[in-house]
């Protein structure tokens, strides 16, 4: 075994991180689909899942729009926490669009899956409303 007489003064770290303006690339191209209702117990359940396909964005970025970039791409999507927040309050926008006004306390809670080339980020919304259930749980 060697000796080791010379050390290096800096450590090199190499990390990966979104793009900002690809972000918005990526949003902007996304489908939307939101849904949900007021359960029998007065509380809303809903979800909206947006699709990322990056064929879409082909013409837009210098990345391959292959499996392993989609791969990539939702590990970084799942890990990027001020993302997380900003889809929680689209995701909690759309449930009081579907819902009304009258949500209070939403919590949100992000996934990120993907199909292929395709990036699905599904945002469930629970909240409580002010709807008060009818006696037997019908409205």
């Amino acid at each position: 075994m060697a000796a080791v007489r010379r050390i290096g003064l800096f450590r090199r770290e190499i990390r990966e991180s979104l793009d900002p303006a690809a972000v918005e690339v990526l949003l902007a191209s996304a489908t939307r689909i939101s849904e949900g209702q007021v359960g029998p117990d007065g509380r809303f359940y809903g979800s909206t899942m947006l699709t990322i396909d990056l064929e879409r964005i082909r013409p837009q970025v210098r990345d391959a729009c292959d499996v392993a970039t989609a791969a990539r791409l939702a590990a970084l999507l799942e890990a990027e926490v001020s993302l997380h927040e900003r889809l929680g309050r689209l995701a909690v926008s759309e449930a009081r669009r579907i819902a009304g006004s009258g949500l209070r306390r939403p919590e949100a809670d992000l996934r990120v899956r993907t199909e292929g080339r395709r990036v699905f980020i599904d945002v469930d919304v629970e909240a409580e409303t002010q709807v008060v259930p009818a006696a037997g749980g019908r409205r």
